[in-house]
């Protein structure tokens, strides 16, 4: 007996469990209540255990499965799960923060806004763990969890204050994060299939076939780019803060801005005057730490 399923085991597998039970709905609401306290009140530890109870992945893995063998109802039965799922996370979380006296946004919130690379790469690692017969769901579960559940609650406190750029931000990176899982499940499902492809895929007429390779381009080409525009964002991130840390060392700096639409680093230092020559000379020591292309400006108190 072979430790992963069969590609036709899997698929009845997902067939099974991909229904809007109540259980289900209860627990995803006791855990989207969970995450929301934890991120509230800026504690780790509560996070992780809301995820350690979450059912969020089955609808993206078989989205993904689905996409791979060219299933139409597992793809429309895989989405009115995952429709169901966010909307009913989104009505918990909003309602938590609607009530909740804590107003501010912590560090846990603030950080969902941004999508990083590494969000991405700690959902793809739950990718893998889904086919194992032995192996319960706790583990590839709490990854995919990772990368969807607090996104979604700082949504829901961005609705709950009207904080237009918490809702975006943390839908984007949601959004982001859900392509990345079901392009990991695509291409883990065809190396799987090996030499027994199913074959729904020779079944569809030509419209569909069509319809679905282009879904699938589709989510590709923006994940690709994002990918690749994360990586640079966190490159640069990093490169300024080494910068920062080395070459002005030996000065005190109150304020220190990078504005991304002028590609800009604005300094402000006080101490010891810098003069001229010194700073052209810190300028040309960009390059070393990959930020050539970063406009250096200081401001001296």
């Amino acid at each position: 007996m072979t430790a992963n399923y069969s590609t036709r085991e899997y698929r009845e597998k997902l067939y099974d469990d991909l229904h809007v039970r109540l259980r289900d709905t209860a627990i995803l609401m006791c855990a989207i209540f969970i995450a929301s306290i934890g991120l509230n009140m800026n504690s780790t530890a509560v996070i992780i255990g809301a995820m350690l109870i979450s059912p969020l992945m089955t609808p993206i893995v078989g989205l993904g499965f689905g996409l791979a063998i060219f299933d139409t109802r597992l793809i429309k039965q895989s989405l009115e799960v995952l429709l169901t799922q966010v909307l009913v996370s989104l009505l918990v979380s909003t309602l938590y923060f609607w009530i909740s006296p804590l107003s501010y946004a912590s560090s846990e919130l603030i950080a969902r806004t941004s999508p990083t690379i590494w969000d991405v790469l700690i959902a793809i690692a739950g990718v893998i763990g889904s086919r194992k017969k032995e192996a319960n769901n706790i583990v590839p579960g709490v990854a995919i969890a990772t990368a969807l559940m607090p996104p979604i609650c700082t949504a829901g406190y961005g609705l709950a204050n009207g904080n237009v750029r918490f809702l975006l931000g943390a839908l984007y990176l949601f959004l982001i994060n859900c392509v990345f899982i079901m392009l990991a499940n695509i291409v883990g499902t065809r190396i799987f299939m090996r030499k027994s492809p199913l074959s729904s895929f020779n079944e569809l007429n030509i419209k569909m076939k069509i319809g679905l390779i282009s879904l699938i381009v589709l989510l590709v080409l923006p994940a690709s780019y994002s990918a690749v525009t994360l990586t640079m964002d966190q490159a640069r991130k990093e490169g300024i803060k080494q910068f920062v840390g080395k070459e002005f060392a030996n000065h005190t700096i109150i304020n220190q801005v990078y504005k991304s639409r002028n590609n800009e680093l604005v300094l402000t230092v006080v101490g010891d005057p810098i003069s001229e020559e010194e700073l052209e000379t810190i300028r040309q020591k960009q390059a070393s730490y990959g930020i050539q292309s970063v406009q250096l400006k200081v401001n001296q108190v």
